[in-house]
């Protein structure tokens, strides 16, 4: 993702508005992959913890991110300025983008992962005990093995 959206930027930038490209163009997808190694990270040390902890995780991230993302701004502004709205509009537009990806992606891992909680509780509702009980007569004859 951080490599295709680069390079459409890239192309955007050289081919229509040539004048807004500046040097510190590399420092965007550099940041968001970065960031991007921090979710994998993160995700899967959440996934350790339990699965109701990826939800937390996921906002957490999404927090981090926009804060460390307006720090980069105001550093880029006052302590580089050159070509702020060029640098400020690239950056936002790379923001949304991933932004948007990592929605799409969130909302995928969550379906799989609420897919895949329900096929292990149809297991477990299956093999339970009170469908034993129900095979048994009782609750009483699946717990004892007394099958008269």
């Amino acid at each position: 993702m951080t490599t295709g959206l680069t390079g459409l930027a890239l192309l955007v930038f050289q081919l229509f508005i040539p004048e807004w490209y500046c040097l510190w163009f590399p420092l965007i997808p550099a940041f968001f992959y970065l960031f991007g190694l921090l979710y994998i990270w993160l995700f899967a040390f959440s996934y350790t913890l339990g699965v109701e902890k990826i939800a937390m995780s996921y906002l957490t991230c999404k927090v981090l991110k926009f804060v460390l993302s307006v720090l980069v701004l105001l550093f880029y502004g006052f302590v580089i300025g050159h070509d702020v709205v060029a640098f400020t509009a690239a950056f936002i537009v790379s923001y949304f983008a991933f932004l948007i990806f990592e929605t799409c992606f969130f909302l995928r891992f969550e379906a799989k992962l609420k897919l895949s909680k329900q096929v292990k509780n149809e297991k477990t509702t299956v093999h339970s005990n009170d469908v034993a009980a129900f095979v048994g007569g009782s609750v009483h004859d699946s717990e004892s093995g007394d099958r008269r």
